[in-house]
């Protein structure tokens, strides 16, 4: 026959305030985050999410440790302090919770919370009643904080002496974790987490902060490397959770110690805009959770660091810092050492954003002057890409010169971001200047007259050749977004000019041909 019992909920008076706040202020996938931090902190090595709408039910259950009786009493108690050993006792791992407030979080979010749990060895199983709502009002506003009566039931049975495990069931959902599950995506903002369905939110938000790891095949999975006793697996419908992270190159790992911060991170970019915005940044971690969303240290997004938001990764703190976090545990206490921490992960990001602007500009402008494309420099084809190439190699790259094969398939010049390294291929016909006016293809040379300033009418002519000879000095050539068109329309004019027989003739054969070459613009 069952044992009834009864317990209360304590919780010190001088943080009842905070943690109505911060309650309230946080998600759904925030207070499921930390019943799942409470299983890893009691040493289970898999927790599963249950979530059944149609049934008004999201059930948590882990395989940890359990509770007895009188464990349960404890875990009622919200003090507002740290909580026991920071090691927990089976595999000795590092305790994620410091302050006991992860059961409150879960409150406003259904009516009734039911927790039934057992130790290993003991024939005792107990299930509890907590009455959420009496806790809580709708609104937010707290009803009665002081003590609130639990009402449970201990049964016992000789066959369940080899269990231990938690199990937490969120019984009736409350109006806002309804609202959660209905709200619809901002479809408005595809690169955002919040253009995804809830469940996916909730996926994506889970597997930022809880204590997973990489997938296997992702090279993080090495670097960044938690060294945990063993880990724990985290099912959500069935599926398993791993760490979020981008896809890309790594561009530059370490570890460093700045005023007593360890600190071990990771850069990764795949040489294009992060998706989805919310991965952007570097991800700061401790004792293997993530902390706060993810940060660019107070960088001011825009030209000056245009390729900022291709720049993804992680910091792992590994000591120094593990008393400067907040009571929700989503931020750290600005002190002058995580000031100084601050600092120096901007200086990193810093660097590589103006490195990936460096390398991705001059790869660019070697394709777009080779290919002819819109807004080419007015200049050497070759010059302009050996320009570029310098400004590759002073970035740590490489170049191969190859003679061309028979096959013109391949681009003239090859750009391996990932390798560092630059392949030209030695007389491509794409090195070639020319351009075809009228039926007739012309080569183009380049001049600077250093000596005088250079006029219109000396800023482009035709030799002995029929070759057409560009002052790459003339004012009007010089700029970036125009430069290649004004060379066409002079070159347009002094082949007119050299070929008409009369005015009208000119006329019509400027017409016709600024009509032909100008037709995609």
């Amino acid at each position: 026959m069952a044992e009834q019992f009864t317990s209360q909920i304590t919780v010190d008076k001088t943080i009842v305030s905070l943690l109505s706040k911060f309650t309230y202020e946080r998600s759904f996938p925030y207070a499921l985050r930390e019943v799942v931090s409470n299983a890893y902190d009691a040493d289970a090595t898999t927790a599963r999410i249950d979530i059944d709408l149609k049934k008004d039910r999201v059930v948590i259950h882990d395989n940890g440790n359990g509770m007895t009786r009188e464990e349960f009493d404890f875990y009622l108690r919200i003090a507002g302090q740290r909580r026991g050993k920071r090691e927990t006792p089976k595999f000795g791992r590092k305790r994620i919770g410091q302050f006991g407030v992860g059961f409150l979080a879960i409150l406003p979010f259904c009516d009734t919370l039911r927790i039934v749990s057992t130790t290993e060895n003991s024939e005792e199983v107990f299930t509890a009643d907590i009455p959420a709502s009496r806790f809580f009002k709708q609104d937010g506003k707290a009803v009665d904080v002081g003590e609130i009566q639990v009402i449970g039931e201990i049964t016992r049975s000789e066959k369940r002496k080899a269990e231990h495990f938690t199990e937490i069931s969120l019984l009736r959902l409350s109006d806002i974790t309804k609202r959660y599950f209905a709200s619809k995506p901002r479809t408005e903002k595809k690169d955002r987490v919040t253009s995804w369905p809830p469940l996916e939110r909730l996926r994506w938000e889970m597997q930022e902060d809880l204590p997973l790891a990489f997938p296997e095949e992702s090279e993080l999975s090495k670097i960044l490397a938690y060294p945990e006793p063993i880990g724990m697996g985290v099912y959500l419908q069935g599926g398993q959770l791993q760490r979020n992270y981008s896809d890309g190159e790594i561009v530059d790992k370490g570890d460093l110690t700045v005023e007593g911060i360890n600190f071990r991170y990771a850069i990764i970019s795949p040489w294009k805009a992060v998706k989805p915005f919310e991965r952007r940044g570097i991800k700061m971690r401790l004792n293997n959770v993530g902390i706060g969303p993810r940060q660019i240290f107070g960088i001011e997004m825009g030209r000056k660091y245009s390729r900022l938001h291709w720049l993804s990764g992680e910091a792992q703190i590994i000591s120094g810092l593990d008393g400067a976090i907040t009571l929700s545990r989503d931020a750290f206490v600005v002190t002058p050492e995580y000031e100084a921490l601050s600092e120096k992960l901007a200086s990193i990001l810093r660097k590589w954003a103006n490195y990936l602007e460096d390398v991705d500009v001059a790869a660019r402008d070697m394709t777009t002057q080779l290919r002819g494309r819109k807004q080419v420099r007015v200049g050497s084809k070759k010059d302009i890409v050996e320009r570029n190439i310098k400004t590759l190699t002073e970035r740590g790259f490489t170049v191969r010169r190859v003679e061309r094969d028979r096959a013109t398939d391949h681009e003239p010049v090859r750009v391996d971001k990932s390798k560092k390294e630059v392949v030209v291929y030695q007389e491509h016909p794409d090195f070639e200047d020319t351009i075809t006016i009228g039926s007739k293809k012309r080569r183009i040379s380049y001049s600077s007259s250093s000596a005088r300033r250079p006029s219109y009418e000396t800023a482009c002519r035709l030799n002995e050749k029929g070759d057409v000879e560009i002052d790459s000095e003339y004012p009007l050539f010089k700029s970036k977004r125009y430069g290649d068109v004004f060379k066409k329309i002079f070159i347009i004019a002094t082949l007119a000019k050299s070929g008409s027989l009369s005015t009208e003739a000119m006329y019509k054969f400027i017409l016709a041909q600024i009509d032909k070459e100008f037709k995609d613009f």
